[in-house]
């Protein structure tokens, strides 16, 4: 039995599947893929640890339940972190030989960009073994170097679809996600039925121009529709996917440079959820 066989990967993230997001899926998708391979996938999340909504006695909780719980970490052969790595922050010490790894998903949506992020992004970098960036964007204005870039995957190439006069925005209903540059772009297609396949605060807004579907599956959205608006990387992939038209917009620097790095807009050659599983399995493999 080869030592991947025997892995014991431990993920720590914010949220897990089935709650609706992107990095959600993201973590569903790896952790899916490395059991497959032979991997052992466990999983914690705000769901396992269940911590006060209150942000300083939160994270106090957080490190409490993981110390009570450490054998997960002790027992573990790697650590990846997803975003949220000031609940590992202390067990890097305590364990200070326990290979971690971290993946970062997001800030485009920030700006200005906090400098506290920013250091804590610096020092998450700093501690880990290998750092995965979804977007060449977080390298530059977060100022770390990441081992691998990528951009999120889809799980096949969908080939003929029928498609209808529908346009969706797909992504959290908010202004850093577009919503308004949307709203600009389809007040004029009134031969198109307009659905937003999302939620968030601007949803009240969204409402005055077409249905709400919330956070849900977007995939029957994404069989019927001819342009999708996307939100995110992971949206933009989908869309393309599909075989959607991909409408995006930028209305701050940082999201002016997400789009303008993003490298599959013509739709060819997208990466698959198998070629980022690969990416970990190297990280692990390679630097354990």
């Amino acid at each position: 039995m080869s030592f991947k066989e025997n892995m014991r990967v431990l993920f720590l993230t914010h949220f897990v599947w089935p709650h609706i997001g992107g990095v959600e899926r993201h973590v569903e998708r790896i952790a899916d893929r490395l059991r497959r391979k032979g991997y052992k996938v466990k999983i914690i999340s705000e769901k396992d640890i269940k911590y006060p909504n209150t942000k300083f006695l939160g994270l106090l909780y957080i490190w409490f339940w993981l110390f009570k719980n450490r054998k997960l970490i002790i027992n573990a052969d790697v650590i990846h972190v997803h975003d949220i790595f000031i609940w590992y922050f202390p067990f890097r010490f305590i364990y200070p030989k326990k290979k971690v790894f971290l993946t970062l998903h997001g800030g485009q949506d920030k700006w200005p960009i906090i400098f506290k992020d920013k250091i804590l992004v610096k020092i998450a970098a700093k501690l880990s073994k290998g750092t995965i960036c979804v977007g060449d964007f977080i390298s530059k204005y977060f100022g770390i170097k990441a081992d691998y870039v990528i951009y999120g995957g889809v799980d096949e190439i969908q080939k003929k679809i029928k498609k209808e006069n529908l346009i969706i925005f797909l992504g959290r209903l908010e202004k850093e996600t577009g919503v308004y540059e949307f709203i600009k772009k389809i007040k004029n297609r009134n031969d198109y039925k307009i659905e937003f396949i999302g939620d968030g605060s601007q949803r009240s807004i969204c409402e005055k121009y077409g249905a709400v579907r919330g956070f849900c599956d977007p995939t029957p959205y994404l069989q019927k529709a001819s342009i999708c608006f996307a939100g995110g990387y992971l949206s933009a992939l989908e869309a393309l996917e599909y075989r959607c038209e991909l409408w995006t917009d930028a209305n701050t620097p940082v999201k002016f440079y997400y789009w303008k790095t993003f490298p599959y807009r013509n739709g060819d050659k997208l990466p698959t959820w198998n070629d980022v599983e690969k990416i970990y399995e190297y990280l692990y493999l390679y630097n354990s």
